[in-house]
């Protein structure tokens, strides 16, 4: 019996069938509500433990231990948890994460398109990353087992990714800073007789940053195996103490899906409120037909 998957989530995911050849596409999802509220435009940015995940080279700019949750909910069912710890030593950063990706329900078919009944489908990746200053540069890297599950059919594989991170100061009324990271470096993922490339992304971003506690932010991601480019912009703005409203879009959430490009899909807003070494961020992504997908995160430093 040959089981048919329906990609429930191709609307939203976007690059899913763009990139129909590669696997494990929850890795090109994102974490965490603030880089998400940025439009995804946060490469640059990351300098706390969802860093883990964005540029393993942020690490090195913290100076307390973080623990943080986040939670988002995508729709049809679909749930994302990321959970992080990052610990700075003399000697650089030291960092583990967990992503798990599940889903709803999902109809199986036979190879004559005849309903087989629903079946389940779960993703995760566990990663240890370490980021460190240099004289030059933040650097980080970061490695990840990861982890599928298709109805009765499972892989399992490794991955890699590297960042560089660099502010320069004093530009102006505040900072530039500037972020690279090559994402999923791999063998790819082998169902029974078949293997898929990850996917592999290239993200080079920069953000400029004000005391005042304003931050613009811009980030072009590509893919080097083919498949074009994405952008993404992104606001961060204090309004009390405390408190900070962020926007952002991509194109990433804007791309096609038949109907036509639809600018307002790739729409993203949030919040994030900070007091006693603890901070909660929100953000809601549009998307389309779906609605929009809601994420949480909540950080301790201590």
């Amino acid at each position: 019996m040959k089981i048919k998957i329906i990609a429930a989530l191709a609307l939203f995911l976007g690059a899913a069938s763009a990139r129909a050849a590669e696997t494990a596409a929850f890795l090109d999802i994102g974490v965490g509500a603030r880089g998400i509220g940025m439009g995804g435009a946060f490469t640059a940015l990351a300098d706390d433990s969802s860093a883990v995940y964005w540029n393993p080279a942020g690490l090195a700019r913290l100076e307390k231990r973080e623990f943080s949750a986040s939670h988002a909910e995508l729709g049809l069912g679909t749930r994302e948890d990321f959970i992080a710890y990052a610990h700075p030593t003399a000697r650089g950063t030291i960092a583990a994460g967990v992503t798990y990706l599940s889903q709803g329900a999902i109809g199986g078919r036979d190879a004559t398109g005849r309903p087989t009944g629903d079946y389940q489908a779960s993703d995760a990746a566990f990663a240890g990353a370490y980021g460190v200053k240099t004289d030059f540069a933040d650097l980080g890297a970061s490695v990840k087992y990861l982890r599928s599950h298709i109805a009765s059919s499972e892989a399992q594989g490794v991955a890699a990714d590297v960042g560089a991170r660099r502010a320069f100061d004093g530009v102006g009324p505040g900072k530039i800073i500037l972020g690279a990271a090559l994402r999923n470096m791999g063998p790819g993922l082998k169902y029974e007789n078949q293997r898929n490339d990850l996917p592999l992304r290239l993200a080079g971003g920069a953000a400029y940053s004000l005391s005042s506690g304003r931050t613009l932010a811009v980030e072009v991601q590509s893919a080097p195996r083919g498949g074009g480019a994405d952008v993404g912009f992104g606001g961060e703005f204090k309004i009390m103490e405390g408190a900070l409203m962020r926007l952002g879009w991509g194109t990433k959430s804007a791309a096609p899906d038949g109907a036509g490009f639809d600018a307002a899909r790739g729409l993203t807003v949030g919040l994030g409120l900070e007091r006693a070494g603890f901070r909660f961020d929100y953000a809601a992504q549009a998307a389309g037909e779906l609605g929009a997908a809601h994420r949480f995160t909540l950080a301790k430093r201590f």
